[in-house]
């Protein structure tokens, strides 16, 4: 180790950071991509980490007695790693769940694609939803902010230094109830069309017994829910851009908790 100029001190140091760093990495949403090969987002990090490392006091962390403390150390970063990207990725489960419920209004409820991102099945509406959260989460410079509340997560939780209070756990529920509201105003207007269409058929269906109404509803709700679809776009973006300045809030509060 000496014969590289770092002391001590400074190796746990970047072990600590690189820690942090690397552990968010692997959930972040845009960095966390499957199509993103794994030694490009060890190299990403690592770069990060050698960036970050100036901005660093060196003398903020002392050196661990032994192995064990070094471990609790590590497992602490990677806490506080795993905690940031998880609420990152909480920014695209409203996404996901308003898909979800489209398409199981529409009739696409076992149509799947393949989802490269997650390495699952989702339903066609949501994967469709995704991509456009995705872009637009692009667009408005969204991974850019993960990178800069990165930087600042070691100013307002420094090395070793994290709490976890029973207050985070509180916070994880609500931002989690209010994806749910999220979630709705995103299908309302598909879902209130689509119900609207359904009750036009129950009424036709009276009226005109003789007619195959199980013939004509799929296609109708497949066309109505992909036009409601299509003039709902907008909706759409001002929804997400709404969830993403609410994230804004909450990532700096959930620094705020993990620094008391």
């Amino acid at each position: 180790m000496m014969n590289l100029g770092i002391t001590q001190q400074e190796f746990i140091l970047f072990l600590l950071v690189f820690t942090r760093v690397t552990t968010a990495f692997v959930i972040f949403p845009v960095f966390n991509s499957a199509m993103i090969p794994q030694q490009a987002k060890v190299g990403a990090a690592l770069f990060i980490t050698l960036l970050l490392m100036p901005l660093i006091n060196h003398n903020s962390i002392a050196t661990p007695p032994d192995i064990t403390h070094i471990i609790f150390l590590i497992s602490r970063e990677v806490l506080v790693g795993l905690i940031l990207g998880f609420l990152s990725s909480l920014l695209f489960i409203a996404v996901e769940i308003a898909g979800q419920l489209i398409s199981m209004q529409m009739g696409f409820g076992i149509v799947n694609v393949y989802d490269p991102e997650s390495n699952q099945q989702v339903p066609v509406v949501g994967q469709f939803y995704m991509l456009l959260a995705l872009m637009i989460f692009l667009a408005i410079d969204g991974h850019l902010f993960l990178l800069e509340g990165l930087n600042k997560s070691f100013t307002a939780v420094p090395l070793t230094t994290a709490h976890f209070p029973s207050a985070l756990t509180e916070m994880f529920v609500r931002i989690s109830s209010g994806l749910f509201i999220s979630a709705i105003k995103i299908g309302i207007p598909i879902i209130v069309t689509l119900t609207l269409t359904n009750v036009a058929l129950g009424l036709v269906a009276r009226a005109v017994p003789q007619m195959n109404v199980f013939f004509v509803g799929m296609p109708l709700n497949i066309g109505m829910g992909l036009i409601a679809l299509a003039f709902s776009l907008p909706l759409f973006a001002y929804i997400f851009r709404s969830i993403y300045t609410h994230f804004q809030n909450d990532f700096f509060q959930v620094l705020q908790l993990l620094g008391r």
